[in-house]
């Protein structure tokens, strides 16, 4: 006599049961997590501006360096992405401020992926507004487009400042560039008032003043002499006499990196303006 029709439901309930038992132990270990946290929240462990993004991608980077099986790595990234932003809210939680125009309408969406539905957010209608929340504490992390020299992308110009609130680029966004169906489109940057974090991958942006008539391939020749591997020239926006420049370069640089003295034929000081994790690809 077949035994096939009691065998295939026992063997499902089995199925079900270790489900039920890998999932118990899951939850565990996120409370057992989220304990561990609160103890660096009481015993100190950070201060003012709370998020890591080079931390938070060194970590996903070493996850997926191990992971193997049919779950897809989208999916890996979109837990840990929960993770880190359940952790801010034991933390003492952000909020971000985020630019979001005709011409930006796809950016509330790609901070709202990156961060998590639970993380507040306010909306501005312009760059500045946006990082006028940042100056005043209202919220700890502005993201904006991408840096160019139109309008809208000019914002990294005021970035060059510096007054009694520095603010960085700290991210890139969206960290996962191969796009899903249905997911949001475009770049934007993440701007607070910490440097950015190193994560071992990593892009750096340093913003120069030089002669109006200085050519890109000038700036590139200048930038690569005083030793910095030079990617892209990001926006070059003519200022009267004078232009400035965004250079973006392989590794983060800071204001006391002695290569940015190296850099000839500017008419101000180099000026570093933080630097980001490389998406992965």
């Amino acid at each position: 006599m077949s035994t096939d029709s009691t065998t295939a439901p026992e063997t499902l309930a089995k199925l079900r049961a270790e489900l039920d038992s890998l999932d118990d132990e899951l939850h565990a270990l996120l409370m057992r997590r989220a304990g561990i946290i609160e103890r660096v929240a009481s015993d100190g462990g950070k201060r003012g501006v709370k998020i890591r993004p080079g931390r938070e991608a060194s970590m996903v980077r070493r996850l997926l360096g191990q992971h193997q099986g049919s779950l897809p790595p989208q999916s890996i990234l979109r837990i840990w992405r929960e993770i880190f932003a359940a952790a801010l809210i034991i933390e003492g939680g952000q909020t971000v401020a985020v630019c979001s125009t005709s011409e930006t309408c796809e950016i509330p969406a790609l901070a709202r992926e990156h961060f998590g539905p639970l993380t507040p957010m306010r909306r501005h209608r312009n760059p500045s507004q946006t990082l006028a929340d940042i100056e005043s504490g209202t919220a700890q992390v502005a993201v904006l487009p991408p840096p160019s020299d139109e309008p809208d992308g000019i914002w990294w110009t005021s970035l060059m400042g510096r007054g009694p609130t520095q603010l960085s680029v700290i991210a890139k966004l969206p960290f996962w560039t191969q796009r899903a169906e249905g997911t949001p489109v475009g770049v934007a940057y993440a701007v607070a008032a910490i440097q950015p974090d190193a994560s071992g991958n990593d892009h750096g942006l340093i913003a120069l003043e030089v002669p109006a008539d200085t050519s890109r391939a000038r700036i590139t020749a200048s930038v690569t002499a005083a030793g910095f591997t030079v990617l892209n020239i990001l926006a070059k926006r003519d200022a009267g006499d004078r232009a400035l420049a965004l250079v973006e370069v392989g590794g983060l640089v800071d204001d006391t990196d002695p290569r940015l003295a190296q850099i000839s034929g500017l008419d101000a000081p180099a000026l570093s303006i933080g630097g980001f994790a490389m998406p992965l690809e």
